[in-house]
């Protein structure tokens, strides 16, 4: 049969012949002609993916945030697109916000930086991260897994925003950061806010995981001013790995209380 892959944009169409052998001589040696075939087609499509992305350039999600405050050029499309070739040939499933914050300022021996890029992507646009994981099953767990960022790469964000404008003001995810005189919040006064959040609720450490939860899915005694400071340090990855680190270094992604204390008091202004 003849598979052919098609995108929109300006990247050229990739035909890939897959008819199969007349023959084979052995059961063996027909699975492994489908395999090399398989392999193939893999790799085509995820060149022709980029091929994409290079001639594209920017593309706006479509209502999702799809800011990007390093500088490296990606965008919502192109970042899921990175994530989802890197998952796939390193046989990763799902990531969550944990896994992001690791692949951003820990990575593994081997990560490339444009993955590096693409993971603080997803970290600097929580919207995005969570339109990406919850559109297919509602519920903000958090958890997108490789078909869900397959999606976004073939422009699912942008189809999904040209469908519905319109998202409901109740929903967390449609705070912006602001404190509760209705100023915008800034890194001190986030801090402050985590800070009282964290002691009123006996939680003496949070990470990245517990910061979206606290944002998309809030559990009950959890305020708007709460989900408001856990977005704006889901939103500002930097800051919250200088606070996270600035007494011990490692960016484990892990905050303890007396982190956003030291935040809270000006600690952040002390070493910039």
């Amino acid at each position: 049969m003849s598979v052919n892959v098609s995108t929109n944009g300006n990247a050229q169409s990739a035909s890939l012949d897959l008819s199969a052998p007349d023959s084979f001589s052995s059961p063996d040696k027909a699975v492994a002609n489908y395999d090399a075939i398989y392999d193939s087609a893999l790799k085509s499509i995820q060149q022709m993916l980029q091929q994409l992305f290079a001639q594209e350039g920017p593309i706006d999600a479509g209502g999702a945030d799809s800011s990007d405050q390093s500088g490296s050029g990606m965008t919502a499309q192109s970042a899921s697109g990175a994530l989802a070739s890197y998952m796939h040939e390193n046989g990763i499933n799902t990531l969550d916000p944990n896994q992001l914050y690791q692949m951003a300022y820990n990575p593994k021996s081997g990560t490339p930086s444009a993955v590096s890029d693409a993971a603080k992507f997803m970290l600097e646009n929580p919207d995005t991260f969570n339109q990406i994981e919850t559109h297919d099953v509602a519920g903000a767990d958090g958890i997108a897994g490789v078909n869900d960022f397959d999606w976004a790469a073939q422009g699912g964000l942008s189809s999904a925003s040209n469908e519905d404008d319109t998202q409901s003001m109740d929903d967390p995810m449609d705070l912006d950061p602001t404190d509760d005189s209705g100023a915008p919040m800034d890194a001190q006064s986030a801090s402050g806010a985590m800070s009282a959040c964290m002691r009123d609720q006996g939680n003496w450490t949070v990470d990245p995981n517990k910061l979206y939860q606290m944002a998309y899915n809030p559990s009950a005694g959890t305020t708007p001013e709460d989900s408001a400071a856990a977005k704006f340090m889901l939103s500002h990855p930097d800051t919250y790995n200088q606070i996270e680190t600035h007494d011990v270094a490692g960016a484990d992604g892990i905050a303890g209380v007396n982190d956003f204390d030291w935040a809270a008091q000006g600690g952040l202004d002390q070493n910039a």
